[in-house]
């Protein structure tokens, strides 16, 4: 009963106090823009107990994502995010006396760690078919990436072959998959990059991968990957940065403050949990320990402790309940004295033509130059373009009136082309290679460096072995 479920709606935008009513907290959000994709109409939902960002990754703002199609992993989380730190900047709210909070740990930025994006090694491609992924347990079972011609190629990029880290198989995969493109002698229309387990016994194959065989099966044209190889690619699959917080799920702002009742959880989230890289056991367990975490501070019941911290972060919600409350109630009685209602509006089909045009050619903009391995000079070329995008999708929001007149496609491509700046601009600024984040200098770059920031600060396996990978570049 104190649960309001509703579908087929999207945030376009948080609120917070802004004039202060609520007394006491800077920063306050106090509820969130809400769009009924279905009705093209906005209204706005507040929340007492906290705002909490849960929308998942940004892995659906590539052309090649493990994540469902649709209005999904567009990175949510961090445009609202960083749209909120924007209008803060702008009101004064948001002052730079700090970067770390009450407990020391520096932070740097509302969001952070966004270039460590994970790929999934393989992938199925298939032409005008959406990415589905191939569990790395085949390759546990013995399945070989080969190339068109069949040779085995794994072994080329890592002495573990198959068995290798997640980032260095991705990095193979992508590297064999672009020479059928970039004159590795293949036929360009040629696809270079399979995974191939027909060794194995069939029936087996098909009773220990199940949804594999399902899937490949119900195609217009079916595959067998029980004797046949299965063209592969890399594609998006977790994002290990997002929206800072703190041990208690608790957002901050790029001065170490923390955001008066506005927390964050799952993928959206940057813990500090995954570093560079990230393993499925982790992201789950991350997932159950924050969200619990965060369940019990919006429910006012921040911990069992009675340590010291505990019963100041208790005491800091409870005030700040206590304070959000006042705000909306002040910013309800301002609604109806102004009749603020809402009603449905048009969406002009143009408009939603050019945002799904852009979003589209966004996707290829981050695949292309701040996917799997990167070069500065691309992802230079990234920012400049997708901070166009971002102006854009600025543009047609605005001209729409910031409302269902826009249509839930300019929403979707708003919040892309904020993720993906940051992405890039966050890319741009490590050149210090690691895990997922894979950044290879140019020439007069390199000559500059002392040579770690092709293999410093990834995992053990981020080491010599990996020459191979740098003379295919």
């Amino acid at each position: 009963p104190l649960i309001e479920f509703r579908g087929d709606c999207v945030v376009t935008d948080l609120i917070f106090d802004e004039d202060g009513s609520g007394g006491g907290v800077d920063k306050m959000v106090i509820g969130a823009k809400v769009l009924d994709k279905q009705r093209n109409e906005q209204c706005h939902m507040y929340a007492t107990h906290g705002v909490v960002l849960a929308s998942g990754g940004l892995g659906g703002i590539y052309q090649h994502s493990t994540n469902p199609l649709g209005f999904n992993a567009l990175g949510s989380s961090v445009g609202l995010a960083l749209r909120l730190e924007d209008r803060l900047s702008s009101s004064s709210l948001l002052n730079s006396n700090s970067n770390s909070n009450n407990n020391g740990i520096m932070y740097n930025g509302i969001v952070s760690d966004l270039e460590y994006v994970q790929f999934h090694p393989t992938s199925l491609y298939l032409p005008n078919e959406a990415r589905f992924l191939l569990t790395e347990a085949l390759r546990g079972e013995g399945a070989i990436l080969r190339d068109a011609s069949g040779r085995a190629f794994a072994r080329d990029y890592h002495p573990n072959g198959e068995l290798a880290p997640r980032d260095i198989v991705a990095r193979a995969v992508f590297m064999e998959s672009q020479k059928s493109s970039s004159g590795g002698g293949g036929d360009n229309n040629v696809h270079n990059a399979y995974l191939d387990i027909s060794h194995r016994d069939s029936e087996w194959l098909k009773d220990r991968f199940p949804s594999i065989h399902a899937h490949l099966k119900s195609r217009t044209n079916p595959m067998d990957f029980t004797q046949e190889k299965i063209p592969v690619i890399p594609a998006a699959h977790y994002t290990c940065g997002g929206v800072t917080t703190d041990l208690n799920g608790c957002v901050i702002a790029s001065n170490g403050e923390w955001y008066g009742n506005l927390y964050a959880a799952g993928e959206a989230a940057r813990t500090g949990l995954h570093g560079g890289n990230r393993l499925a056991s982790t992201s789950l367990l991350e997932g159950l320990v924050y969200g619990a975490s965060v369940g019990e501070m919006v429910a006012g019941v921040v911990s069992d402790g009675t340590d010291d911290r505990a019963l100041e972060n208790r005491e800091r919600v409870m005030e700040t309940m206590h304070q959000a409350r006042y705000a909306i109630e002040q910013r309800l009685a301002l609604e109806q004295s102004t009749d603020s209602s809402t009603t449905a509006v048009a969406v002009d089909e143009g408009v939603r033509k050019e945002a799904t045009a852009i979003l589209t050619n966004l996707k290829s903009i981050m695949w292309d130059n701040v996917g799997v391995v990167r070069t500065p000079s691309k992802l230079a070329l990234a920012v400049s373009e997708l901070s166009a995008m971002r102006d854009e999708a600025d543009r047609l929001w605005n001209n729409s009136g910031g409302g269902g007149g826009a249509g839930w496609e300019v929403v979707a491509l708003r919040d892309a082309a904020y993720s993906g700046l940051a992405v890039a601009e966050s890319a741009l600024a490590n050149r210090v290679s690691g895990g997922a984040h894979y950044v290879v200098l140019e020439e007069s770059e390199s000559e500059n460096s002392s040579g770690s920031s092709n293999n410093g600060g990834g995992s053990k396996s981020d080491s010599d072995e990996e020459e191979p990978l740098h003379a295919v570049i």
